[in-house]
């Protein structure tokens, strides 16, 4: 049986960058040229915490690298490249830990691995045809995370404020930024839309994998 063939790209940026948003862009313009896509999250992939109380699982340092469970991670990615299907964890932000439920996922031509350290560990650059650092202002980013915990994480204003004073800026630098050294291309984003010719590139790089 001939093997299909799959293109794996990593994006990495800071939180609120915009990466998620890009990634699904890239999936729905390729999914119009007939190529299969799908979304990689690594933030399924956060190790479950239900040993800790809720208080401590709400102070824990979400945006430090061992807060990922890479080896889980890995094994699935592994997996959907080979053409095997997984079941991808499924993280509850709301109380801090997994859920019981886990979330079929099946192979796709084309894997977007997104997340803040998609271009971290080596293990995971080896995987990947093509690797993207998405970068957006300070102001933006930090605008974009509150008003994204908030709707979706449930978080109040104080706590989004004082978690990214102490853990999201300080890992970002630590950590997230100087991940942008293994990208092969990076994006300035700091507006609404998203970025076209970045968008058409990696899009048009796809497409002729596919040929």
């Amino acid at each position: 049986m001939k093997k299909t063939k799959r293109f794996i790209v990593g994006i990495a940026g800071g939180s609120g960058s915009g990466k998620t948003t890009f990634s699904r862009r890239v999936v729905r313009e390729c999914r119009k040229s007939g190529i299969t896509g799908q979304i990689f999250s690594l933030d399924n992939y956060y190790r479950p915490l239900s040993h800790l109380k809720f208080e401590e699982r709400k102070a824990y340092n979400f945006d430090h690298p061992e807060a990922i469970d890479f080896d889980l991670a890995l094994e699935h990615l592994r997996q959907l490249r080979d053409g095997r299907g997984v079941n991808q964890p499924i993280y509850d932000f709301k109380t801090h830990t997994r859920r019981k439920a886990t979330l079929p996922c099946f192979p796709a031509q084309l894997i977007v691995v997104e997340g803040l350290y998609a271009l971290y560990p080596p293990e995971l650059l080896a995987l990947y045809h093509y690797r993207i650092f998405v970068s957006t202002g300070l102001a933006t980013a930090v605008l974009r995370r509150i008003a994204r915990d908030i709707a979706e994480r449930g978080r109040g204003v104080e706590d989004a404020k004082h978690q990214i004073l102490s853990t999201v800026l300080p890992m970002h630098e630590t950590y997230v930024k100087p991940t942008q050294k293994n990208a092969h291309f990076s994006i300035d984003w700091d507006g609404e839309d998203v970025p076209e010719k970045a968008t058409e590139g990696l899009v048009s790089m796809v497409r002729d994998f596919f040929r």
